[in-house]
């Protein structure tokens, strides 16, 4: 299985965090609004997700209201495709903050509208 990079920042006035695959380019964008903050999942030109984005970040990750240097996040997320959806399952640490947070989100996925868009 291919090794990936994955780069986080964070920006704590606007309360947004980002995870994206290191080098990859995004298509299109997708919306998801759910009650914690909009979550926007970036697709690359191959059709598969290549990045996450997440509003009102610290509803999500409440340790971000912890971290004094955002340059030291780490994270990383895998993907499963079904026909229609694709599960993304994501994890982000912080050094010094014991829990690291593991989680998934389910998005609609059509492939084939991603590529002719």
């Amino acid at each position: 299985m291919e090794k990936k990079s994955f780069k986080v920042s964070y920006d704590s006035d606007e309360d947004i965090i980002s995870l994206h695959s290191e080098g990859a380019k995004s298509k299109f964008s997708f919306d998801l609004e759910l009650p914690k903050g909009d979550v926007v999942i970036d697709y690359g030109f191959d059709g598969s997700v290549v990045g996450l984005e997440f509003f009102n970040a610290s509803n999500y990750f409440p340790f971000l209201k912890k971290v004094k240097n955002s340059t030291k996040l780490n994270g990383r997320f895998s993907v499963q495709y079904g026909r229609n959806w694709a599960q993304i399952s994501f994890t982000i640490s912080a050094p010094g903050i014991p829990n690291q947070v593991n989680n998934s989100i389910i998005s609609p996925y059509n492939k084939r509208m991603i590529l002719s868009h």
